[in-house]
């Protein structure tokens, strides 16, 4: 028998790889390149399957994470959810079977896509301690739980079942999985601390409990009662194919003929786009979709590309929305007690490749965050904390390009700004463009840097015009101070001197002020000895009447465990933190008092209240904000026809000597921003 050639030596050795085998190869690629990692990426990819489960299921999700120390290297993590459960012969694909999962052909926005994240994990906690995961599922039909202990086997990447059984639980229905692995748990910027407080942010709607290995226990209630809507699913759009895609989905189409197919399977195609394409093709319609190959393919998708289209629904995409965006930073960040929640914006849906996107962004400012470090960015995909690969994100990257010396904070060329600020960007697409399969980075495309600058822009000018409004503030609360101190004094001298009785000075100090003033205190009382209270005084330093409605944005723990108030509020809204006062009719001069009596125990500081008042514009407004437009209130007639009178009245010519004095210190004060960057 001749010697084998180089050629079919070389040919005897080349198989077919697993892909079970090469990600066991080169689990880097998924996140599992050092034991710190890999117990984030763990913690994220259970945690991520256990809200999204929930919230197909249409149950406000509750999540359980749990890690414990087994050995010195070795942890066990737990995270126990109460979504629909797991069909018992679906366990092992969902947990044994890499590229496994319901969502991979699914265009529609979603946390995870590619069916490899939790099985992922098991297949490193299989490698590194050899132990198998034990998963506990019930489905709400079933009476008992299905409990299924497995390993991932490589070469054949399927799930090889080393026990399994029944037993009952407590819960109607849910999923608990439990893995032991090789890891390293630490506090920090990149844990899984930090990963599940992100993720609190982005999905109030969740209540997320986390026991650390050393028993610490830290539990983010939700902060909304409402589920986000359902992302629905829809048809590619043009735009986005390529040819390759476009062969295959002309070959697996039920469609009759190509007129049909266009109509039915692609988005963003109205009759006359339809007729367009066929035009510009030389196509008739009647043609039979899976016929086309080769040249015919790539006419077709031409004119498909030159034809102008609508663009694709946003009905597949579930963004946060501002008013959830700021509800989420309240209810996680109260501890640091910001100064300034920024209005979040949200962007309107963009498409880059075919595929919609919408950009978010939130902002505080102040408060006890650190004024002499850089900002500290907030990034996320699709609903998903991105902790990794922050200088190599797009997010990252347009950011430290923006000019931040023109929003009032200090920045280095091409690095973060410094200042007391949390800025929050929350990117959510049918298709986010990582930068690697371990989805920790946003990659730079045009049209996505773009949207994600305009977003940050209108955020950064927002709290440039709170700066701006609370040098005018301090400035206006000094000469108030100092006015109130210097002129009785004055007064009571030239009274002695010239011997007259001291004069009233409410109406000089008014007519020198001119301003609406809120003053807030609290009793400092011991909050377990007594109940706590607040005080909001308003004074009317004004020559004229003033119709006065107070609002007030209140933690949410304050509305929904009760507390009392005199006068007592008009609304109350316990899912929004917000209070509702009458309309009130404030003389010159004039004072009004609301006292509000905390249950007891309630540790709340007047910073945590947040004050609007609506009837008087912002230049006339001392202590307080003017009601924003996110609450959508119907203002009473009063108001309005006041707010109409003080337009009326501000058209007027200068008056004539001894009518009454313009405040050119408020009127030099007030500061617009344009909205041109």
């Amino acid at each position: 028998m001749p010697p084998k050639s180089l050629a079919e030596e070389l040919a005897s050795k080349q198989k077919a790889i697993s892909i079970g085998e090469f990600f066991e190869r080169n689990r880097q690629i998924l996140g599992f390149d050092n034991p710190s990692r890999a117990l984030l990426t763990t913690v994220k990819e259970a945690c991520d399957n256990s809200i999204d489960a929930a919230e197909e299921g249409r149950v406000l999700p509750e999540v359980l994470v749990e890690i414990s120390k087994v050995t010195e290297e070795r942890l066990k993590v737990v995270v126990e959810d109460n979504g629909p459960g797991i069909l018992r012969k679906q366990i092992p694909n969902v947990f044994g079977r890499l590229l496994y999962g319901s969502r991979f052909y699914s265009n529609r926005q979603a946390r995870g896509q590619q069916g490899i994240g939790i099985s992922a994990a098991v297949l490193y906690a299989g490698l590194t301690t050899a132990t198998p995961t034990h998963i506990v599922s019930k489905v709400e039909e079933d009476p008992a739980a299905n409990v299924v202990d497995l390993l991932l086997d490589t070469q054949k990447n399927q799930a090889r079942v080393v026990k399994e059984d029944v037993q009952a639980w407590d819960r109607p229905h849910g999923t608990r999985v439990e893995l032991v692995l090789k890891a390293r748990y630490q506090r920090g910027r990149q844990s899984p601390f930090e990963y599940l407080k992100g993720t609190a942010i982005v999905n109030p709607h969740a209540r997320i409990v986390f026991v650390e290995p050393d028993g610490t226990r830290t539990t983010w209630e939700r902060a909304s009662p409402d589920l986000p809507p359902l992302a629905k699913e829809i048809p590619p759009h043009p735009h986005g194919l390529e040819l390759g895609e476009l062969d295959q989905m002309l070959r697996r189409s039920s469609a009759k003929n190509l007129q049909q197919f266009l109509t039915n399977d692609l988005s963003g195609i109205g009759r006359r786009a339809v007729s367009e394409v066929l035009e510009k093709g030389g196509f008739s319609g009647r043609e039979v979709p899976a016929s086309f190959t080769g040249e015919r393919s790539e006419k077709l998708l031409a004119a498909l590309k030159e034809t102008p289209m609508a663009t694709p629904s946003a009905e597949c995409l579930s963004p946060i929305g501002p008013m959830l965006i700021k509800r989420g930073l309240k209810n996680v960040l109260g501890a640091v007690r910001p100064e300034f929640y920024s209005p979040p914006v949200s962007r309107p849906p963009k498409v880059h490749a075919g595929c919609p996107f919408v950009v978010e962004v939130g902002l505080v400012y102040g408060g006890e965050l650190p004024s002499d470090q850089p900002i500290q960015l907030l990034r996320f995909a699709n609903r998903v904390p991105l902790l990794f690969q922050q200088g190599a994100c797009a997010i990252t990257q347009t950011v430290a390009e923006m000019d931040w010396h023109r929003y009032g904070l200090e920045q280095k060329s091409g690095a973060l700004p410094v200042g007391p600020v949390i800025l929050l960007v929350h990117v959510a697409s049918t298709k986010v463009p990582f930068t690697s399969e371990a989805k920790e980075a946003v990659a730079q495309t045009e049209d996505l840097t773009r949207e994600i600058e305009l977003a940050v822009q209108a955020a950064a000018r927002n709290m440039k015009l709170h700066l701006s409004r609370r040098t005018r503030r301090d400035q206006a609360m000094e000469k108030f101070t100092i006015i109130q101190k210097i002129l009785p004094k004055m007064a009571e001298k030239a009274s002695g001197i010239v011997q007259k009785p001291v004069p009233d000075l409410t109406r000089v100090i008014t007519r020198i002020m001119d301003v609406v003033a809120v003053e807030v205190k609290g009793t400092g009382e011991d909050p377990t000895k007594a109940s706590p209270k607040t005080t909001i005084i308003l004074t009317n330093y004004t020559a004229r009447n003033r119709p006065i409605e107070l609002f007030l944005e209140l933690p949410l723990e304050a509305t929904k465990e009760g507390f009392t108030s005199e006068p007592k509020p008009e609304t109350v809204s316990p899912d929004l933190g917000r209070v509702t006062f009458p309309l009130l009719k404030l003389a010159p001069n004039a004072k009004a008092t609301y006292t509000l009596t905390w249950p007891t125990g309630e540790e709340l500081e007047p910073d945590d209240v947040d004050i609007y008042v609506a009837g008087v514009d912002e230049a006339h407004l001392l202590g307080a904000d003017p009601l924003p437009g996110d609450w959508d209130v119907r203002l009473p007639a009063a108001l309005v026809e006041a707010a109409e009178d003080a337009q009326i009245a501000a058209a007027r010519p200068t008056p004539a000597e001894g009518e009454e004095e313009v405040d050119y210190d408020a009127a030099e004060g007030k500061e617009s921003v344009s909205d041109e960057e």
